[in-house]
């Protein structure tokens, strides 16, 4: 198997990828994009376009292939050299810059690889990366242990609604008790929000399925729900807006977006219990 990363010339986040294979003894060959390695990422981008990311400020990089996979950014290079894709659930594309990574998602691993998922934290907060954590308050026992090892820089929990409703939010039952218990950890954290998305919801009316925004009085609840699991009503709560053309379930996306002045009655509910609850910005 032939290793291939694709890096640039003063960039931090390729040494952190060039470290870690170098510890591994990993052999691989190096092409800077910079230097005499324009011409050849420039052919390799060419024939994979599909499976490289650029955003608006470029190409993220490294790039890594071994010839069958291609991955991008060091989070997720490094996870793929040490497990494969056992670790995709938990890490995936980062989106930051200016030495935050996030894309670290807790609740959507395989709780079998948490110590996997570990390992690598530890080798991108070594490298002096900052991290971002995400979690929607599944495998709080993740929650338990990066607080153990003193790993996480900050952490956003996306809190779905009222815990009557999370079945219709998350399509599944979930354990009420795992989430409560994440909100208490979240707040442990160097750095934390709890985050709640004005989302619309399918319900069933004389047995009839009917879908409808979460009233402002659910959020209500669900920031007294954040109170009555954390002991305070001063936690930073963001409250955001639905977006229906990027969501995954097509029985939602036609319905109408809320204008955003119908966001401060849901904000006037959320602060009776977390006054500092705010709306996000546009």
């Amino acid at each position: 198997m032939r290793h291939t990363l694709f890096t640039a010339t003063g960039c931090m986040r390729c040494k952190i990828a060039k470290r870690y294979m170098d510890e591994h003894k990993i052999d691989y060959e190096e092409v800077d994009i910079k230097a005499e390695g324009m011409d050849s990422f420039r052919d390799f981008y060419g024939q994979n376009r599909k499976s490289i990311y650029r955003g608006k400020d470029g190409i993220e990089f490294p790039v890594y292939t071994d010839g069958t996979a291609i991955r991008q950014g060091v989070g997720v290079v490094i996870a793929y050299l040490q497990s494969g894709a056992k670790l995709d659930g938990f890490i995936r594309r980062s989106q930051l810059s200016k030495g935050w990574i996030d894309g670290l998602h807790i609740s959507d691993g395989d709780l079998k690889m948490v110590g996997e998922f570990v390992a690598v934290l530890k080798i991108l907060k070594k490298g002096g990366l900052k991290l971002l954590l995400d979690t929607n308050g599944k495998n709080a026992s993740v929650l338990d242990q990066l607080l153990e090892d003193g790993i996480g820089d900050r952490v956003v929990m996306d809190i779905k609604g009222p815990l009557a409703l999370y079945g219709n939010l998350f399509g599944e039952e979930v354990d009420q008790i795992e989430i409560t218990k994440s909100m208490a950890l979240v707040t442990k954290f160097p750095e934390y929000e709890f985050q709640t998305t004005v989302a619309p919801i399918i319900r069933s009316k004389g047995g009839t399925p009917e879908i409808s925004y979460l009233a402002p009085e659910e959020i209500g609840e669900t920031a007294k729900l954040i109170k009555d699991a954390t002991g305070s009503q001063k936690h930073p709560y963001l409250l955001r807006l639905f977006d229906p053309g990027t969501c995954m379930d097509d029985r939602l996306k036609s319905i109408e977006e809320l204008p955003y002045s119908a966001m401060f009655k849901y904000r006037t509910a959320a602060r009776r219990h977390q006054v500092f609850a705010e709306i996000e910005k546009r």
